[in-house]
């Protein structure tokens, strides 16, 4: 999987702020949001320990998410930690950045990328 670009984060937030306009959504992208990172790997050991290290770092664990059947790479387990936080397209660009090295640091195979939401939702 290819990093994640600015360009794609600039559209991420344009679309983000059309769709909780359009939808009556209960946050705004650009206050403090529950933000969900998402890595990938085949080795619940591997992401166990990054997800030790995150939780240390102030991230929530929220837990394993297993491949659909069907899915490219099946045998992928995934890993989200959840943390309150307010981002720019600047400030979740180099977010993405720190975690595609630490990703390489665990040896964990990809850091797959983010998602937002409200404050108040959890899992």
């Amino acid at each position: 999987m290819s990093e994640i670009s600015v360009d794609v984060l600039e559209a991420f937030f344009v679309e983000t702020r059309e769709f909780t306009s359009q939808h009556s959504a209960n946050f705004d992208i650009d206050q403090k949001c529950r933000w969900s990172y998402f890595f990938a790997d085949s080795s619940e050991k591997k992401l166990t320990a990054l997800g030790s290290h995150l939780e240390s770092e102030g991230y929530e664990p929220i837990g394993f998410i297993e491949a659909e059947e069907g899915d490219e790479n099946p045998e992928l387990i995934y890993l989200r930690v959840d943390r309150e936080e307010l981002h720019t397209v600047e400030s979740l660009d180099k977010r993405n950045q720190e975690f595609y090295s630490l990703a390489k640091e665990f040896d964990v195979e990809t850091y797959d990328g983010m998602d937002v939401g409200p404050l108040d939702i959890e899992g």
